[in-house]
């Protein structure tokens, strides 16, 4: 009996603790959602930036936060997903070896506005690329990186080892192990650690501060190197106005970059159980 007292009290404990988590989740949109208004709707989307709150949209943050992530997802995967397999796969086991895997493991947890700062000094100035959509990427393509990196090689590790075995009995070289049982079998945690490290990024305001982003551009980016700006900053820029109604354009720019989010991770998820599928 007093086992079955336990298991209950536990499994309260566990659905008081999922119910806190699912209002700390839903509290915040909530009340963005409440806050937005009736900003929200097709020509705030398409809008552009404006001195008056009621004429004010979020056209070119989006298009720029939309180019910003595909820069981070196309500069950050390959490399990261490349070093993964190197450390778990290639690297030898040496003290060396797990010092760099140690040192990526922090860079994980280093505040954007680092990377902001080293952004600024490589590319916005060393490189004399500017505050650009270009160095913005490369800039967040840092910032993900360690992240991409760390999750991948967490994957490919989990692969079990009789996969590889089995493999290796039909004389299968290791290139062939590694492209037709591994990699495949590790897809879908690689994708969901490259998910994570595009969410941190699309939502990072500090780095994109750091190196310039404006808040004020009447155009939306159509390459990469025209003038940075992002979802994040023209966040923080119209919270920081005492103007009455940008308080309200904020939380309708936030409620944007949620929805962006959500529609990444629906991708994301749709696309692992296909491979989680494919993998069977």
């Amino acid at each position: 009996m007093k086992g079955f007292r336990n298991h209950g009290l536990i499994g309260s404990v566990c659905s008081f603790a999922a119910a806190v988590t699912l209002a700390a989740a839903v509290t915040p949109i909530v009340i963005l959602l409440v806050q937005a208004g009736g900003v929200l709707d097709f020509g705030f989307l398409v809008g552009t930036p404006s001195r008056f709150a009621a004429q004010a949209g979020v056209g070119p943050a989006l298009a720029g936060t939309l180019w910003l992530t595909l820069l981070t997802a196309a500069l950050a995967c390959p490399v990261g997903v490349g070093a993964a397999v190197y450390f778990a796969e290639y690297a030898p086991r040496t003290r060396a070896v797990q010092a760099i895997e140690s040192a990526v493991s922090n860079l994980a947890g280093v505040p954007p506005l680092v990377f902001g700062v080293t952004g600024l000094a490589l590319y916005v100035r060393g490189l004399g690329l500017g505050p650009t959509v270009l160095a913005g990427g490369l800039t967040l393509a840092m910032l993900a990186l360690p992240t991409v990196v760390v999750t991948s090689k967490e994957a490919i590790r989990q692969v079990p080892a009789g996969v590889r075995a089995a493999a290796y009995a039909l004389g299968a070289t290791r290139w062939e192990v590694l492209r037709r049982q591994v990699l495949p079998a590790a897809a879908p945690g690689i994708l969901t650690g490259v998910t994570l490290a595009l969410a941190r990024t699309a939502g990072a305001a500090a780095p994109l501060l750091v190196i310039g982003a404006a808040s004020f551009i009447t155009y939306a980016p159509a390459t990469p190197g025209d003038l940075l700006v992002a979802l994040p900053t023209q966040v923080f820029a119209w919270s920081a106005r005492s103007q009455p109604g940008f308080a309200a354009l904020a939380a309708a720019a936030g409620v944007v970059l949620l929805a962006l989010l959500l529609v990444l991770h629906l991708a994301s998820l749709a696309l692992r159980r296909r491979l989680a599928g494919a993998a069977r």
